[in-house]
């Protein structure tokens, strides 16, 4: 009974075992970068709530969103109150409204916020150096519609501005701001999504891995009648 037991949990170990792969894609439209921008990482943006819309076509099944990053035009001390949340929606790129909260109806789910963040960035469009690790993983699903990121900022310390692509079909944005007023349109700041994946190991490998601990079951039995 004690071994079939053993071997039960022992099987159970086996199934359930997962591995997380961490891994990271570059959201842009066709054309990758165009022109810097200063919406809504500036200054001259001040205050204000931003969203854009992330296609669903850039993941192949569910993962775990980490991190989002920009690449700024120029090497400053960058300094914000920040809160960034995330979503999912039925509506296409290219067509959210500058009515924010008609954007969505899934709650908004809030994975970071800092109201005295700070990051010393690299200039270049492709040096992604405005870095946003999530204290709270978002579980996106593609099958459930495209991802939208909103942000909520205020006391920004200076005016930079950052990569963005022209229009397309993987992104797009909206905005209501203090230094450029409410609207929406088709193109967005390109952005590296860090995320994470989980995959069962292959059969062979589950088949060593149950063998090796089969085996340190028997060892531990036999020393235990000893």
């Amino acid at each position: 009974m004690k071994k079939c037991l053993l071997m039960f949990a022992l099987l159970a170990t086996i199934l359930s075992f997962n591995v997380a792969f961490a891994d990271s894609i570059i959201a842009s439209n066709p054309g990758g970068h165009v022109t810097f921008n200063s919406i809504p990482f500036s200054s001259s943006s001040g205050t204000g709530r931003y969203q854009e819309i992330y296609s669903s076509s850039l993941f192949s099944g569910p993962v775990q969103i980490t991190s989002l990053a920009f690449s700024p035009s120029d090497s400053v001390f960058y300094a914000a109150d920040v809160t960034l949340r995330l979503t999912t929606t039925n509506v296409a790129v290219g067509a959210l409204s500058p009515n924010l909260d008609s954007n969505f109806i899934t709650p908004l789910t809030t994975v970071y916020a800092n109201p005295t963040f700070s990051e010393s960035l690299t200039g270049g469009s492709e040096t992604f150096s405005l870095v946003f690790n999530f204290t709270t993983p978002f579980t996106y699903d593609p099958n459930s519609g495209n991802m939208l990121f909103d942000l909520l900022i205020s006391n920004q310390n200076v005016d930079v501005s950052f990569s963005r692509s022209g229009s397309g079909s993987i992104l797009s944005r909206a905005y209501d701001t203090a230094g450029f007023g409410n609207g929406a349109d088709g193109v967005g700041l390109r952005t590296l999504i860090g995320f994470q994946t989980s995959a069962v190991p292959e059969p062979g490998t589950i088949l060593l891995m149950g063998t090796g601990l089969v085996g340190l079951a028997a060892t531990l039995r036999r020393k235990l009648m000893l």
